[in-house]
């Protein structure tokens, strides 16, 4: 955990220039203004097709890092291989939340499968379209840079500083429960709204769900802090901290408000430890621990 401090602390001050910091923090703040501010989520995205859906991820994403990009760290890094290998990350990070097309594909089961298979496939299918070309992009390109895969390693790694970084968390989001939209949002399933599908009961529904729901942050992780972040830093250096992470909190505009905005300084946080430590695995378990544990808190609040 000292090690942890001891690293932010000493990148928030090599790092830290008011000039590029209020102006990353000024195009969050236009960003985070009009998304809620015109409710996109609610007005705009529910009304596209599948397709114009995908579009819509394929142009926020790229523009959001690449114009961090330019206000962090300038033109001079948009060169052939940054752009090549940055533009095949945000093709694969707009894939991963814009493909949707498993929606129409469900319209034949009955109502309440077609609920309960789109909360699976939605977390499930990041396996195969974030880590298979991931995969790709490693062994033909990254691998002589980065080591190992991303920062997916148990070597030699010490996981009691996380699980005190887990504990810290335990009071934050047990106030969280009480703030607008928290229990709109959590838990992402809410198991009693749905009837018993596929000869499932509800427990063994909800236990499915939440492995699947769970695990999918290791995809989260592995693109943000180990793709952004790791397999950045040949380009950016420790500018690929903040960049990611304000790609970050645009990934978090159809939650509440109040979880979107601390998103930032999370990704940051998380971004900073897979930065010096060159490892994600601790980063995916607070991650993975924090979603458990706001699943868990409104659970207990929505059931008593």
């Amino acid at each position: 955990m000292k090690q942890i401090i001891a690293d932010l602390r000493n990148h928030i001050k090599t790092d830290f220039e008011l000039k590029s910091y209020g102006a990353i923090f000024l195009f969050l703040i236009v960003l985070i203004t009009i998304n809620y501010g015109l409710g996109i989520e609610s007005n705009l995205l529910a009304k596209l097709s599948s397709f114009q859906y995908l579009v819509y991820f394929f142009v926020l994403y790229p523009f959001v890092f690449y114009a961090a990009v330019f206000i962090k760290s300038g033109s001079v890094v948009f060169k052939r291989n940054f752009i090549v290998i940055s533009g095949l990350y945000m093709a694969i990070l707009a894939v991963s939340s814009g493909l949707i097309y498993y929606r129409e594909w469900t319209l034949g089961f009955p109502i309440f499968e077609q609920f309960y298979l789109r909360n699976i496939i939605s977390n499930a299918q990041g396996v195969i379209i974030v880590f298979l070309p991931l995969t790709l992009i490693y062994f033909f390109s990254e691998r002589s840079h980065l080591g190992n895969f991303y920062g997916l390693s148990l070597r030699n790694h010490n996981f009691k500083p996380y699980v005190f970084l887990l504990l810290f968390m335990v009071p934050l989001i047990a106030v969280a429960t009480q703030l607008p939209g928290f229990l709109e949002t959590y838990p992402t399933m809410k198991i009693w709204h749905y009837q018993s599908v596929f000869g499932l009961s509800t427990d063994q529904m909800l236990a499915i769900y939440e492995t699947v729901y769970l695990s999918d942050f290791i995809r989260v992780e592995t693109i943000f802090r180990g793709a952004l972040v790791i397999g950045m830093v040949r380009f950016l250096g420790k500018d690929s901290i903040i960049i990611m992470a304000t790609l970050y909190c645009v990934l978090h505009f159809n939650k509440p408000l109040g979880e979107t905005i601390s998103s930032f300084f999370g990704g940051y946080l998380l971004g900073t430890i897979a930065y010096y430590q060159k490892n994600i695995v601790g980063g995916c378990l607070v991650h993975a621990g924090i979603a458990g544990l706001m699943e868990l808190f409104a659970y207990i609040v929505h059931t008593t």
